[in-house]
Order: structure tokens, then sequence, then C-alpha cells
């Protein structure tokens, strides 16, 4: 984690550096993690012929509460839109001033200074933001700060990451992060605010219903998220300023929805040719892998001959085969949510509330039918990935306008 955070970093040469630590030790690896992984899919494929699925994604729709149908609609939506990406990494390449952008560049940010941010500040921004969509919201996510339900500061042998413990519905959520007050800081702590609301509101379904299947359980966090990147933008002065963040929330969409399908889709592709061929190699994983991010960045991206190598640290493969199209479905979910919210705000508020106390009670479909959309229907994720477009274009007019 300490190494893949300085792909993040402005130093390209730190980022290559990091980039070669990390290839050399998959690399080291590989017999061990190809053996793994050669081992979990033929698991999963008798676990499969048992329990009688017809395809290896089967179980884990069923778990998600959804079916075959609404993914593939999410899936065939996202794959047709990778010219999205392809347009947007050129519009980075040119703000980084490369000649070529390598795939250790992909999350490098345009400036090399952010504003901080006190905690205070960060307090006010997640409160008003909430407050302002919804008071009742704002009333839940003020609690977390009152009775001390965040863990936020930075102390020797904490662990990195953020999350916020649901636990159990008789007991509050309480939210573990790392705050050092960066913009990025910021947006975190709205993101685990937004899942200790859900977490508090659907208490009310009980132990059994409360908790959510992975298709909704980022839905509060990203709208939450959302809601305060909108109130940044509103805020920051600096053009660049507000250039940098405009381009964070693209490159942070692009890891959520669209390297989160390329990856579905190398999924499939490796459960199915384990399936039909037998035991892989290094190298036909690797191809496999290669085939799936080239059709993902196109020319956009100079993929270096070390990454074929870097499907083998994807632990999600491992521990939850077909879990990381949730990621996509999450975040378009909510793109959608908030373009239907930015059109018919009136009555918009309640009734997302009511979806959060829901919980799990009732099937993700059904859920969101009561809010007045279809997600069984490709035309719903297509308004989501309308969205995304627009981010794209208010940064190439931002980036015009600044040069």
């Amino acid at each position: 984690q300490e190494v893949l955070s300085k792909l993040h970093e402005s130093d390209r040469e730190l980022r290559k550096r990091a980039h070669a630590s990390l290839t050399k030790k998959f690399k080291e690896l590989s017999r061990q993690l190809t053996f793994v992984f050669n081992t979990v899919l033929a698991d999963k494929s008798t676990n499969d012929k048992l329990r009688q699925y017809e395809n290896w994604i089967d179980s884990r729709n069923l778990a998600n509460q959804t079916d075959r149908e609404t993914v593939d609609a999410l899936i065939n939506s996202v794959t047709g839109k990778y010219d999205l990406v392809q347009r947007y990494y050129k519009l980075k390449r040119d703000l980084l001033g490369l000649d070529e952008m390598k795939d250790y560049d992909r999350y490098a940010p345009i400036l090399k200074n952010e504003a901080t941010i006190e905690w205070s500040a960060a307090e006010e921004m997640v409160l008003n933001s909430y407050s302002q969509f919804h008071p009742k919201m704002g009333e839940i996510t003020k609690k977390f700060f009152v009775n001390n339900w965040i863990d936020a500061a930075i102390k020797p042998g904490k662990r990195g990451g953020a999350y916020s413990a649901g636990t159990v519905p008789s007991a509050h959520p309480y939210v573990f992060m790392n705050f050092d007050g960066k913009i990025r800081d910021v947006q975190t702590l709205a993101h685990e605010l937004g899942h200790g609301v859900h977490q508090y509101l659907s208490r009310q379904q009980g132990v059994l219903q409360s908790s959510t299947p992975l298709t909704t359980a980022e839905t509060a966090s990203v709208f939450g998220e959302m809601l305060v990147f909108q109130q940044l933008m509103k805020e920051l002065d600096d053009p660049k300023e507000k250039l940098a963040l405009l381009i964070g929330k693209i490159d942070d969409t692009i890891a959520t929805v669209f390297r989160q399908i390329s990856m579905n889709r190398f999924e499939d592709a490796m459960h199915t040719a384990r399936r039909e061929k037998g035991e892989l190699t290094t190298e036909q994983l690797s191809s496999l892998w290669i085939e799936q991010q080239e059709a993902l960045y196109g020319d956009s991206v100079s993929l270096t001959d070390e990454y074929g190598i870097w499907w083998s640290y994807i632990p999600h493969f491992l521990h939850t085969p077909g879990y990381v199209y949730a990621y996509a479905f999450g975040e378009l979910l909510v793109l959608a949510l908030y373009e239907e919210y930015t059109r018919h705000p009136d009555g918009f508020a309640d009734k997302y509330l009511e979806l959060l106390s829901a919980g799990g009670s009732e099937w993700p479909e059904d859920l969101v039918a009561k809010m007045g959309l279809d997600i069984t229907k490709p035309d719903f994720w297509e308004q989501g990935l309308a969205s995304f477009e627009r981010m794209i274009e208010k940064a190439e007019a931002m980036a015009e306008e600044i040069d």
C-alpha cells in the first residue's frame, strides 16, 4: 500500500521507481501467485458445477442481489465508452507536459502543492454539504463529530486506509481514517461519513437486513463525496486548484468505473480460459490482462512490458471472485442519482433517505425504482456515463482557459 501510494506523487522518477519496485516483487512471486490463481479458479469451477450455476459470475450476482441482464447492461455501457478514458488521458498528458503517458503516470497530480485544510474547516465543509442536502443527514453527521465517533488523527503504528465500521445495529457506526489536511482527505471524510449515515439509518432494519449487498454498499459514501466535491468546486478561487480537484475526481471515477470493468473483463477471460483450457501459465494470464488493458487505454497510455504482471496483486480476484464490477455499479448509480437530483430536486432528498433507511431489505433494482429509475436498462447507466463525459468537457474547457 505504501509503495502503491507513490504512484500518486508528482515526482515522475519516484513513480517510476515505485513501479519498478512493485514489478520486481510481483515477478519474484509470480510462480506462487500463478499457482494460487489456478487453484482458486479451479475451486470455483468445481463449486459452480456442483451448485449448477451456468456462468462463473452467477453466484456473485445472486450475492449482490442482481442478475446477469443488469450486470451485462452495465458492462456493455462502460466498455462502449472506453473512448472517454482515452480522450481524458490525452488531455492529462498535455497538462503534465509529457511526450508519452506511461502506465505509472495515470494518477500523477497536475499540481505539486495543495492548500492545507484544517480539521475544523473540513468538519464545517462536510456538515454544510450534508445539511444543505437534507437536515436529517446533517444531524446524523454531527453526532459523529460531537460524540467522537471518528478516529482521524495520524499516529505511529496506525494502519492506512479508511473505513466506517457498522458492526451491529445496536451499536453506532465508527469512522477510521488518517487526516493530513489535503483536499483528498476532506473527500475521504465525506465518503466515510456517507457510509456512517447509511449504517446509522439502516439500523432500523435489524441485524439480518441492515447490511447492503456490494452493489449498493457505496451509494451513500460516493453520493456524500459528490456533495462535498461540488461545494469545494464552488469555494475554490484559484483556477489551477479547481482544475486539479476536477482532475483528481476524474482520475478516481476512471479507477472506480472503467478500470474495474476492465478487470471484470479480465476475470471473465481468465475464468473461461481455466475452464476450457485447463491450468494457465503466468504468460497466458499476463496476455489476457494486457489484452483488456489495451482495450481500455488504446493509444492514450503506453503500457510498459512490466505492466503485464500487474494482474497478480489484485486481492479481489482471490478473496471474492466477481467483486470488482460492484465498484462501477455503485459509482455510476450515484452519478445517475446525482444527475436526477440536479434535474428534479423537489422531494429527491426525502426519497434518497428512504432508500438508505431500507438497508438490504429489498433488491437494488426495487429500491432504485422508488426513485423513478430503472437500473436494468442501459439508458440508466448511460445517464451516469453522460455525467462523467461532462466532467471531461469541463476539464478541457478549464485547461484551455488557464493556457
